[in-house]
């Protein structure tokens, strides 16, 4: 039952939507070589979700080999509107199906994913100041196909729909990890759900044993859905981006790169469209004994592409690190700091549409034994506003246990406490915990 935390297969720029879309979450390991130069700074990367799945283990189905899987059971939530006063607790019930399919035929790999929530309260499935109802649907519908004409070209096309409130998302189901966006995303303390429709090409070239190149483009629209009057609309919109990326493995296992990428955000209302770009460079390694990951830095800035708001520039810089000390534990880290997409706010406190966000996340999965399976995740999140003294901020940590009690099925209990928090008054604070129990079955 041992599972390592996923990592993203192929490495795509932060500012790039099509870096690591949440609908890829269960795609397989990096592989040495040309996937192994894949490594790059993303922020919307998933961590702690399965990785490549068992080809023993699949259900045949046409071409593909499908790894279903299924949690039912109840959900309670101590604040189910997320407000901060005036609280409201209920007991409801949680579904949550899962499906990868692979169909790998060397020279193209197809893989399609699903990972979903229906939670349902039934005394309380309207919504209330504004919040959205506690009764609803998130997750992810995704599909990647990967082309390798040759041993030194390979063609990455990625498609997906993802349903989400907040910066981490919804922890509430069976093997949860963090749920973001494929481009970063500002915190907002108001809980509006998001729907994300995200297409990338990526294509990676090698010149010979240590020279390659990489680049690529990529779209991603974003629709903020309801909300009350008072709460700004005209976040919502397109984001354009593309990349180019040259690197060098100064040693079988390390490559160093130097990366560019431009980002074009257009929204509903024009007043906030923005263009950026930035400069990073840095470490990548696939392995080095148990460690993998990368570490990068430089310079990003973000202006107004009508002159409506000054430039604000900072620091780019990340790290990633994937550890695997025994079979049995996996211990993931990332925390990068970017310019993230205006968020959903107040109308009292729009007009900030440049949110420099420093995301931090911490991931463990640890097989106690052949029958019992545990992780644990925490996150940190912060974002500061050109335009505005508003600062806002939210963390989660949360877990799970398995018990595997009979052939393909366990007992689930899976726990996930957030917080969000803001300096001024009048902005939404709040903090929730959510508890779910029940049964999973793989097949």
């Amino acid at each position: 039952m041992h599972r390592r935390l996923h990592e993203p297969r192929r490495s795509l720029p932060l500012l790039a939507v099509f870096v690591i879309a949440a609908a890829s979450a269960q795609a397989d390991e990096a592989t040495p070589g040309a996937a192994a130069a894949a490594t790059a700074p993303t922020a919307a990367a998933d961590l702690g979700t399965p990785a490549g799945p068992n080809p023993d283990a699949g259900l045949p189905i046409g071409g593909f080999l499908v790894y279903p899987s299924i949690f039912v059971g109840v959900v309670y939530n101590d604040n189910l509107y997320a407000t901060h006063d005036d609280r409201k607790a209920a007991l409801g019930m949680l579904f949550s199906p899962n499906v990868t399919a692979v169909d790998d035929q060397g020279l193209h790999k197809t893989t399609l994913t699903l990972s979903g929530a229906i939670t349902a309260f039934p005394d309380h499935t309207s919504s209330s100041n504004g919040q959205p109802s506690p009764t609803n649907v998130s997750g992810t519908i995704g599909a990647e196909h990967v082309w390798t004409p040759a041993e030194d070209l390979t063609v990455d096309v990625k498609a997906a729909f993802a349903r989400q409130y907040g910066i981490f998302g919804s922890s509430v189901a069976t093997n949860a990890g963090f749920i973001s966006s494929p481009n970063v995303t500002s915190v907002s303390a108001y809980t509006q759900y998001s729907n994300q429709v995200s297409g990338s090409v990526a294509i990676e070239k090698k010149f010979n044993d240590q020279w390659f190149l990489r680049g690529g483009v990529g779209a991603q629209d974003t629709e903020y859905e309801g909300g009350s009057a008072g709460v700004a609309g005209g976040q919502s919109g397109a984001d354009y981006n593309f990349f180019l990326r040259s690197g060098f493995w100064l040693t079988p296992q390390i490559n160093a790169f130097v990366e560019g990428g431009a980002d074009l955000r257009r929204y509903r209302d024009s007043w906030y469209d923005s263009n950026a770009y930035r400069v990073v460079g840095g470490l990548s390694s696939d392995e080095i004994g148990l460690f993998r990951g990368e570490i990068y830095g430089g310079y990003q800035k973000q202006f107004s592409a009508r002159g409506n708001f000054g430039a604000v520039d900072a620091p780019a810089y990340g790290a990633a690190i994937y550890y695997y000390p025994t079979r049995y534990l996996t211990l993931a880290g990332r925390v990068d700091q970017s310019f993230g997409s205006a968020a959903a706010q107040t109308a009292a406190f729009a007009g900030s549409p440049s949110g420099d966000t420093v995301q931090t996340r911490l991931e463990a999965d640890y097989s106690l034994s052949e029958y019992w399976n545990a992780s644990a995740r925490a996150g940190y999140a912060r974002t500061t506003w050109s335009n505005s003294s508003l600062v806002e901020s939210a963390w989660t940590f949360g877990g799970e246990i398995n018990y595997n009690f009979w052939r393909n099925v366990a007992l689930t209990l899976n726990y996930q406490y957030t917080s969000v928090d803001a300096n001024r008054s009048g902005v939404t604070t709040y903090s929730q915990n959510l508890v779910s129990a029940g049964m999973t079955y793989h097949y």
